[in-house]
């Protein structure tokens, strides 16, 4: 079985371009491939949408393993696709009043009810990825600055988390940043792993356990972090901060253990 999903006001753009059907989409062959591996590729494109062309990213899922579809019937009480799971979990955090990638469509492919392919379609974030702003930018920003971007940092990740969403992959690298009127904007990226109504503190641990790891001591000192963390607490968190932290900080080593030293 095969079925394709539009967002709102989004089918006349691709069905102009001749992209109806699930087979369309999914064998599309005009973009260019950035990202690929056994299971999943990304493709970006450009369609022309009346006087402006509009710029997009196609996750393509292949035979997905069984433990992400496990994941999905723990997450949602039944087996969808690793698109659909993306498109409702992107459309939850907007729901949220929390930015990430516009979904615009997604498809699938399925057989008996598990999911055979599937296809996830965005339309381009504005901005910058996070991690290459630090990259180009840090040098040369003042320390006001630094701090200013840090705490803005802090209480985007809180504002998620007060939503009661956790995602196990909030790096800094799946940050997209854009600055308007010397004010910077965030939007999170890379949903496959996202769930809703968490419960407990634990979730909170693991999430910031793994920020805390992305944020290499090359651009973040120990005051950045503490600005970070300051900023995420507020005035109204209710468990005791200190051991809170040093939870978060024995996750992150746990993360560095296991991983490659960073840098970015």
């Amino acid at each position: 079985m095969r079925t394709v999903q539009f967002a709102k006001d989004s089918s006349p753009i691709f069905e102009k371009a001749g992209l109806k059907s699930f087979e369309d989409l999914f064998n599309y062959s005009g973009g260019v491939t950035i990202n690929k591996n056994r299971k999943r590729d990304v493709v970006a494109f450009s369609l022309d949408a009346d006087d402006r062309q509009r710029h997009f990213f196609m996750k393509r899922f292949f035979s997905p393993h069984y433990k992400d579809m496990l994941f999905t019937f723990r997450n949602f009480g039944r087996f969808c696709s690793q698109a659909a799971c993306e498109w409702q979990n992107a459309n939850t955090l907007l729901q949220n009043g929390i930015p990430t990638y516009k979904p615009v469509c997604c498809g699938e492919e399925t057989r008996m009810g598990l999911e055979k392919n599937s296809f996830f379609i965005t339309e381009k974030l504005p901005g910058c990825c996070l991690t290459d702003f630090i990259r180009d930018n840090w040098s040369t920003l003042g320390a006001d600055k630094k701090e200013e971007l840090t705490a803005s940092l802090g209480r985007f990740v809180r504002k998620i988390h007060d939503a009661r969403i956790s995602m196990p992959d909030l790096y800094v690298w799946h940050i997209f940043m854009e600055s308007k009127d010397d004010k910077c904007d965030f939007a999170v990226i890379d949903l496959h792993r996202m769930s809703a109504n968490a419960r407990g503190n634990r979730w909170r641990i693991r999430n910031l356990g793994a920020f805390d790891f992305s944020m290499i001591s090359k651009y973040f000192d120990q005051d950045l972090r503490d600005v970070f963390f300051n900023a995420y607490f507020g005035d109204d968190f209710d468990a005791d901060k200190v051991a809170f932290c040093r939870k978060v900080t024995n996750r992150s080593m746990v993360l560095a253990n296991r991983r490659r030293r960073l840098d970015y």
